[in-house]
């Protein structure tokens, strides 16, 4: 009961927000010049995005400086010159794009605290209760952000001026899962490079494939095949007790291997969200759907039931075994690829969308690590037309510099080995989910870690949990 009546809140909450709207210092607004041609060359995804005008003003705001809150603020940003230039794309793509917002717009982008989530929640909530005006734009953790929704500390992004939901850098789930009655609090944009780093993918080993003759997985996939079933069937069989123990261990080798954190991204592969809106456009929790009850049996059975499939509770994930060759496929994030552990890899490897639950389902799906930020605007700014203009121009430089360098050239080009994991890439990307129901959980009902708690307790007692 206390789970719904926090979603209740919730929903109240987006339902009767207001929004601040007081006028904030003078600026110098600059006509704007004749329209120049962009030129665009067909292919380049750099040239193609450059030519998407962000509909912005050109406006001189006098050095005034844009002040931001958050977690990892030196990963979404980079503020110290002497980062770039050392041969990290991503740093001097980020310093890039904050140098042309703050020269076009002459302000300064400023970080004002930084620290864990939960240091970062504190300090927000703190300032924002205070009523003083210190910071313009909070980039902190998803659920932790969602949390303090009820503390009445944010504005609805949809009373601040200049912020166009419709443009490509800002993810589609903003206006879609995340917006109630034309109240969205939370957003996700470009400028939050994390929800590309944290997407939930499978690998898969393809040499180890090629050995156990799995076939061409990636015609599969492209096939619209690619199914819980499909996969369950190429890995089921597939166990040596290499170790001699004559029982599983993390000492043998599997089909596939997976950790505890990433559990719940089953859910999402197979379409089964924990709130998704009815008809009228209303968050309803659908958790508890017609096939529920088979997904937790089918994951139960991955986990504790299978010969080739091994379950890890004691680690997040399973690419421990996967590195170790001990493991033909395993689930992992984007992130993963990018560490040493992936780039020194001996073996050639694939990646792969999360598959279907059945080949009737429209897509493929997957969701974000909750440690993914998103951005809120606090209720103490004085100038929202100033702090919509630099968070949408935040979004659109990310889009047009940032997240091509690090999806086209860092990941496509260094990373990923082979064309076809840039197709699969591409079809993760497109489908991931962001739940109304998980961001907004705050970590106070079990909905958002169902399945992690069920498989660690062995349970596959749905109605029960």
């Amino acid at each position: 009961m206390k789970k719904i009546i926090s979603l209740v809140l919730v929903l109240s909450f987006l339902l009767f927000s207001c929004s601040k709207e007081e006028e904030g210092p003078k600026k110098e607004v600059i006509k704007n010049n004749p329209d120049t041609p962009v030129a665009v060359i067909e292919g380049d995804i750099f040239s193609e995005r450059a030519a998407i005008d962000d509909g912005l003003e050109e406006v001189d705001y006098g050095k005034r400086e844009f002040r931001v809150v958050g977690q990892q603020l030196d990963f979404e940003f980079t503020f110290n010159k002497d980062d770039i230039n050392k041969g990290d794309l991503i740093k001097d793509a980020k310093y890039k794009r904050d140098a042309m917002v703050e020269q076009r717009f002459n302000v300064d982008i400023v970080p004002v605290f930084s620290g864990s989530y939960s240091q970062v929640a504190d300090w927000a909530s703190k300032s924002i209760l205070s009523g003083v005006d210190e910071f313009d734009l909070l980039m902190n953790q998803a659920v932790s952000t969602g949390s303090l929704l009820l503390k009445n500390l944010f504005l609805n992004w949809y009373d601040i001026p200049n912020v166009d939901f419709s443009k490509p850098w800002w993810a589609k789930s903003t206006s879609d899962e995340l917006t109630y009655d034309d109240k969205c609090i939370v957003a996700i944009s470009d400028a939050n490079s994390t929800a590309i780093y944290f997407s939930f993918c499978m690998v898969f080993n393809k040499n180890l494939a090629n050995a156990y003759d799995l076939g061409n997985i990636y015609d599969v996939v492209m096939s619209g095949d690619w199914t819980y079933e499909y996969f369950y069937n190429m890995i089921k069989d597939i166990y040596r007790d290499d170790d001699g123990s004559g029982l599983k261990s993390d000492g043998d080798f599997y089909g596939f291997a997976q950790g505890h954190d990433y559990l719940n991204n089953w859910l999402y592969a197979f379409d089964n969200p924990i709130m998704s809106k009815d008809e009228d456009g209303v968050p309803q929790i659908t958790l508890k759907s017609d096939k529920i009850n088979a997904i937790v049996s089918n994951v139960y059975d991955l986990c504790y039931n299978t010969n080739g499939a091994f379950y890890d509770t004691t680690k997040g994930s399973g690419d421990g075994l996967f590195l170790e060759k001990k493991a033909i496929f395993t689930v992992t994030s984007i992130a993963a690829l990018l560490t040493d552990g992936f780039r020194s890899f001996e073996d050639e490897y694939g990646l792969l969308p999360m598959p279907k639950w059945e080949k009737s389902q429209s897509n493929y799906y997957t969701t974000v690590s909750g440690g993914h930020t998103v951005m809120a605007v606090p209720k103490t700014v004085k100038d929202l037309e100033f702090v919509g203009t630099i968070s949408e121009a935040l979004a659109a430089e990310s889009y047009k510099h940032v997240t091509p360098t690090y999806y086209e050239i860092a990941l496509k080009t260094r990373y990923l080995r082979d064309n076809e994991s840039k197709k699969m890439l591409d079809i993760l990307i497109e489908g991931r989910r962001y739940d109304f129901g998980y961001i907004y959980n705050g970590w106070q009902a079990t909905y958002g870690d169902a399945l992690p708690k069920l498989m660690k307790d062995s349970n596959t007692n749905f109605e029960s949990f």
